[in-house]
């Protein structure tokens, strides 16, 4: 028996601590009994004896309350559990968990305490409640009451401690939560949470307009900058800008302009991507249609870093003369800064006026001031300027110049040197040179304020100044070597003298003589040169000292492109930096004559006697093939026995007026002779009884060619001897040319057809011309058989014929005693012919006679043209009638007209109507 009950004792034992254990659990509630019994078993000693047990006494235990609490997270402030970086004026949240680790229903007292360790004191501090148990600080949950928070046996709940700070805050602060039963201890402080206050941002906003003034239809670039002044950097930032009171203000967004980006660090630059909004809130990075707002954002913001948010915007009609006002907007952390900008939308007229190429110079200054140190009473001094719009806009812009000192002329010129016009439309931009000379007209200094106004208000003034103006002009001579007529390869020295004047030097003095095309250069003395291309010498002199007097030398050929009249006129200049304008020389001239007048004399016979007419021919040829010789005078001095007969004088075949007569001198005055042409002239003079001997008469021809004067001629002479008492019988040829339509041989006025203007040639050269009526005179032919020819260019020989002759030679002999008549009587080849038309045209100096003849289908023309001076550059115009073709050569005359009368032909045939056949002639020539 007392072996079995040692068996049990461990089991009993066991069975104790268990109980003991149970009764102390923290989740038994307090005042809980706790009953228990133990009972042992054992091994009956016996085999098949039924177990041994025993019970012991019933034991009885009543749990007792406990009130303990639990609170994490722990930490302290070398460790805090917790911890938050906040700004000045944040606040800080932390979160706690507080359980119930006691058996009873327990009321805790809460305390947030600042540890002695703090930098600085936050506040104000509360404990708040999780009353909805979603672990976040709900704007509806009150602060904890700390006498009255009772939580049950196990239970849990979620308290966040709330600490503010203020602007002074700085450094870290610890925030310790105790909690403590009733009349118990607190918890201990290794709840310990830190709050750590940096240094604050300084955000500001600055917004600019690029340029801050334009005119509608122009862009500007908007510029948004937020900066970080302050030491702290800041919490999340967003830059942006409201555009749709701009938009409906008439300034609207250019697509795609917009950019942003970081700066100003030593990180460099960052791209930040802008957001768009079309509506004023919902923000994409995609740019839609129509932009009403942009905005660009940033997590943080360094100290001394900017984001800068830049877009264009386009002024439309809509907003000219209106001043836009825009502000940009930067938020963090709840703060917004602003930054406003005003744009202005008009037209901005401006005017610039200033010396050239500088209008924008400074007006007052002295480089708005144009100074000549120089210049001389009566010669033009001129200043040239630039007038520029310098505004936006088109306008018009009027010159005012006023004098402020000394006197002068003034006249304003535009670029082309004309008189300016005025208004000056300019566009914007654009500019104009003006050039203002002034006349000084007495001497001193010349002071002037030339101003631009514009139509538009706006005005610019610029000034012009002469230091020193005085009186008189440098003086320039010229002289040549020659003194009169030269020709070509003669030798020409010019000297070239000038003098200074002036009380100031002459620098940079310029000398050049520009020589005629009629000269060649040969050299220069004193440096001179010579241009080929400008056919100028110019001679740098340098300085030219008050009073100095220098003399240059030019050598020069007349060259062989100088023609006969041509008058070689050759000065020179001089130029300065104070006189711009040139001076110039007098003018050295000399005339060219290198060709000759020939004059022939002949008379009719050389024996005479008492009685006698005597025929005199003065022939004068010009050999210049280039000028003709004007105002001839040609002067025959007859010898003692000869007296000039009134009305004998012809001119080229024509009668001419008598010559002026003084005594035994006969003048002939105004004539011209043509280049390469003859003037001949013919008169009569009477053997007188005073005649005795060889009769010689002598003459002589002076003229003017061009600008060559007194160009003489050779001297002609004539000789006749006189024969007393041998008288020689004389008589004359008359007869008539016409047409014999009849064909009987002798001339009748009722049928037959006079031809003027036929030339009937005398043997011995003696030519004779018909007149109007046909008739032809021959004076003074000795008795004797004499040849008479009928000239057959003169008449429409081709289709004629000479009925007496039978044949075209045109040549009658006949024996001549007294008046004898030598008739050519012509025939047509075909048939009858007819007059058809006879014209007569007068211009000027010149006469057309045209008569058309017909015959059958053929028609003949004669031309027949008058003057008393050579017609230059000559053209007759025949036309022929519409179908006609021509027979033969057409007519030609030549080129210059010779004074005198020129006979023309030509044929053609016709089938139409003779009244068609018929055209008027017409004549041009060169005065």
């Amino acid at each position: 028996m007392k072996r079995s009950l040692y068996s049990l004792f461990p089991a009993l034992l066991a069975l104790a601590v268990s109980l003991a254990g149970q009764a102390g659990a923290a989740g038994t509630p307090a005042g809980t009994v706790i009953q228990n019994q133990a009972s042992a078993s054992a091994d009956p000693f016996n085999p098949g004896d039924p177990p041994i047990s025993a019970l012991s006494n019933l034991v009885q235990a009543v749990v007792s309350p406990v009130c303990s609490v639990s609170l994490t997270p722990g930490g302290s402030t070398d460790a805090p559990g917790q911890s938050v970086t906040l700004l000045p004026t944040d606040t800080a949240t932390f979160t706690y968990r507080l359980t119930n680790s006691g058996n009873t229903d327990s009321t805790y007292d809460l305390k947030a305490l600042i540890d002695a360790a703090s930098a600085f004191t936050p506040g104000p501090v509360n404990v708040y409640l999780d009353a909805d148990g979603n672990g976040q600080l709900d704007a509806g949950e009150r602060a904890a009451d700390t006498t009255t928070l009772t939580l049950a046996p196990d239970a849990g709940a979620t308290l966040f401690v709330v600490a503010g700070t203020s602007d002074s805050s700085r450094g870290d602060a610890f925030v310790n939560l105790t909690a403590a039963c009733p009349g118990g201890t607190p918890t201990d402080g290794n709840y310990v949470a830190r709050i750590r206050v940096g240094a604050p941002p300084a955000v500001s906003v600055t917004k600019t307009f690029t340029p801050a003034v334009v005119k509608p239809g122009d862009t500007t670039t908007v510029t948004l900058v937020a900066r970080n002044d302050g030491q702290g950097a800041s919490r999340a930032l967003v830059l942006g800008d409201v555009l749709n009171t701009l938009a409906a203000q008439g300034l609207s967004y250019v697509a795609g302009s917009a950019s942003a980006s970081t700066g100003g660090t030593s990180a460099g630059t960052t791209q930040v991507f802008p957001e768009y909004t079309s509506d004023s809130a919902a923000y994409s990075s995609a740019e839609p249609g129509t932009v009403n707002g942009l905005r660009a954002g940033v997590d943080s913001l360094a100290p001394a870093q900017s984001l800068t948010l830049t877009f264009k915007m386009l002024a439309g009609a809509a907003a000219e003369n209106k001043t836009l006002t825009n502000t940009a907007v930067a938020t963090t952390g709840g703060v917004t800064t602003t930054g406003s900008a005003d744009l202005g939308v008009r037209y901005q007229p401006a005017v610039a006026l200033g010396p050239i190429g500088n209008p924008s110079a400074p007006e007052g200054t002295f480089a708005d001031t144009q100074l000549q140190p120089f210049a001389v009473v009566d010669q033009a001094l001129c200043f040239d300027h630039t007038l520029m719009n310098s505004g936006n806009v088109a306008d018009s812009y009027r010159l005012t110049l006023a004098l402020t000192a000394g006197q002068a002329t003034t006249t304003l010129l535009g670029a082309d040197g004309q008189p300016l016009v005025q208004p000056i439309p300019l566009q914007p931009g654009q500019s104009v040179t003006v050039r203002v000379c002034y006349t000084p007209t007495a001497a001193g200094p010349v002071q002037a304020t030339l101003t631009a106004t514009g139509d538009r208000g706006e005005t610019n003034a610029t000034g012009d100044l002469i230091a020193d103006v005085q009186a008189g002009l440098p003086t320039l001579t010229k002289t040549s070597s020659a003194a009169g007529t030269v020709k070509v390869g003669d030798t020409l020295t010019y000297t070239l003298k000038l003098s200074n004047p002036y009380t100031v030097a002459l620098t940079a003095a310029l000398a050049q003589d520009k020589l005629s095309d009629a000269l060649t250069f040969v050299s220069a003395d004193n440096g001179g040169s010579y241009d080929a291309a400008s056919r100028t010498v110019s001679w740098n002199l340098g300085t030219l000292a008050p009073g100095e007097t220098r003399t240059l030398t030019l050598v020069a050929t007349v060259s062989a492109t100088a023609v006969d009249g041509q008058m070689l006129s050759n000065s020179f200049s001089l130029t300065s930096a104070e006189l711009p304008r040139a001076v110039s020389s007098n003018v050295a001239q000399n005339p060219v004559w290198s060709a000759q007048i020939v004059i022939v004399k002949t008379v009719n016979t050389t024996q005479a006697t008492f009685g006698d007419r005597l025929t005199y021919t003065l022939a004068v040829q010009n050999l210049s093939k280039t000028t003709a010789v004007t105002g001839t005078v040609v002067t025959d001095t007859l010898p003692a026995g000869l007296e000039y007969l009134a009305g004998s004088s012809t001119l080229a075949g024509a009668p001419y007026a008598d010559p002026a007569v003084s005594g035994r001198v006969l003048t002939w005055s105004g004539l011209s002779i043509p280049a390469g042409g003859t003037l001949q002239i013919t008169y009569a003079v009477r053997v007188t009884p005073g005649a005795t001997g060889n009769l010689v008469n002598t003459v002589v021809v002076k003229g003017n060619g061009g600008d060559a004067t007194a160009i003489a001629s050779n001297t002609a002479t004539a000789k006749v001897k006189v024969q007393p008492l041998s008288f020689a019988p004389l008589g004359e040829i008359i007869g008539y040319v016409y047409l014999d339509r009849n064909r009987d041989g002798q001339f009748q006025q009722t049928t037959d057809l006079p031809l003027p203007g036929a030339r009937v040639i005398l043997a011995g050269g003696r030519i004779a011309l018909t007149d109007i009526d046909g008739r032809y005179h021959f004076a003074n032919v000795p008795f004797g058989t004499q040849a008479v020819r009928l000239d057959p260019a003169s008449v429409p020989y081709s289709a004629l014929k000479l009925p007496t002759e039978g044949g075209l030679n045109g040549t009658q002999t006949v024996f001549v005693r007294g008046l004898t008549s030598v008739d050519f009587p012509l025939a047509p080849v075909y048939g009858d012919i007819q007059v058809l038309r006879r014209t007569v045209l007068t211009v000027g100096d010149l006469t057309v006679q045209k008569t058309v003849y017909v015959s059958g289908r053929l028609y003949s023309v004669q031309l027949t043209l008058s003057t008393s001076a050579d017609l230059p550059g000559f053209v007759l115009d025949d036309p022929l009638p519409a179908g006609a073709v021509l027979q033969g050569l057409p007519p030609t005359t030549a080129d210059p007209l010779k004074a005198g009368v020129t006979s023309l032909s030509y044929q053609f045939t016709f089938d139409g109507e003779r009244g068609a056949a018929v055209t008027d002639p017409s004549a041009s020539w060169r005065y």
